[in-house]
């Protein structure tokens, strides 16, 4: 399958605020069903950064910082969310418990000085780009970065599309996500689509896994 960037009924400015609110709770509700955040969590506890401050690019509804929020409990580490939709963004502060910081922001182009997180996630956001746009996000994550950058994304595929199709309209009624699910599906890319990406933006002792369903996880490690 060739992969092919629609752009998403959420990425567009004239959305309905309760329709992308309903699309934006599907998404949090199915990331935790197949277990992207907890598959994100454990990740960062592999590479010994679950203590660490966190940069979350794209992070929509906020499903991941609320679950590192809610494991890390008192005392917990800087979380801060950045997305370019304030709507996703006072979403994910009313839905997410109180602490963690939200930030409108260009992901290309973060507002925040060099190494400021010790960790910079970034999870189902970079097929939302072309693949100068995406060199660019994940240059901006290496910067910004202390420690290490984690990139969760989907793998590109026919059978990907079929069942993202199918599972979108049984665990929700959101239109939107009907429609962007499979749309993000076709614009993903694949493993050496991503590894090449990385090494393009410096990154080119990247660790590529693949895992269920349909996911990969690019880890960097950012020497010292």
């Amino acid at each position: 399958m060739k992969r092919l960037r629609i752009p998403e009924v959420m990425d567009g400015a004239g959305i309905d605020a309760d329709d992308h609110a309903h699309a934006l709770r599907s998404l949090n509700r199915i990331n935790r069903v197949v277990g992207v955040d907890r598959r994100l969590l454990g990740v960062l506890r592999r590479i010994g950064s679950a203590n660490g401050s966190v940069l979350d690019l794209g992070c929509g509804g906020g499903g991941f910082l609320g679950l590192f929020a809610d494991q890390s409990g008192l005392g917990r580490p800087l979380l801060l969310g950045v997305d370019r939709s304030a709507h996703a963004l006072n979403c994910a502060a009313r839905w997410q418990r109180p602490g963690i910081h939200w930030i409108s922001a260009d992901a290309c182009k973060l507002p925040l000085p060099d190494k400021s997180f010790d960790v910079v996630t970034c999870s189902l956001f970079l097929h939302h780009f072309d693949e100068p746009q995406a060199i660019r996000v994940l240059r901006e994550a290496g910067r910004v970065a202390r420690r290490a950058v984690i990139i969760v994304d989907l793998v590109r595929s026919r059978l990907a599309w079929v069942l993202t199709w199918i599972v979108t309209r049984l665990l929700s009624r959101s239109w939107v996500f009907h429609v962007d699910g499979p749309r993000s599906v076709r614009a993903a890319f694949r493993p050496n689509e991503l590894a090449d990406l990385a090494r393009r933006a410096g990154m080119p002792d990247a660790n590529m896994e693949r895992c269920f369903p349909f996911r990969m996880i690019l880890t960097w490690n950012k020497p010292a």
